[in-house]
Order: structure tokens, then C-alpha cells, then sequence
């Protein structure tokens, strides 16, 4: 898999997860707090797996 996939796979599953936590933790009627908690969640999720991802693959 190359790296732009492993990328978008990452951070995509991140956002998928952070999704739902963002609306718990910060609910708003615009949507615009909880979407960037999810998108900070998403990074502090996403990051370490993909480091670790491209650490185990060796790239």
C-alpha cells in the first residue's frame, strides 16, 4: 500500500471515529465546534497509528 493510501486510510478511519465523540462532547446546533473537535480528534487519533502503520511497514 502506498503511502498516500495508508494516509487517507488512517486519517479517514480517525475522522469516522472522532465523529461521533465530537457531538458528544461539544454539542452546538451550527455544527461548526463540533466539527473541529472532531478534526483535532481525528489528527490525535490518526497520528500515532500512522506513524506506528508506517514503522511497522518499514517506509
Amino acid at each position: 500500500m502506498n503511502r498516500s493510501a495508508r494516509l487517507a486510510l488512517t486519517f479517514g478511519v480517525a475522522f469516522v471515529v472522532a465523529l461521533p465523540l465530537g457531538f458528544i462532547f461539544a454539542p452546538d446546533p451550527t455544527g461548526v465546534v463540533p466539527l473541529l473537535l472532531t478534526a483535532g480528534l481525528a489528527a490525535v487519533l490518526g497520528l500515532p497509528v500512522y506513524l506506528g502503520l508506517s514503522r511497522a511497514v518499514g517506509s
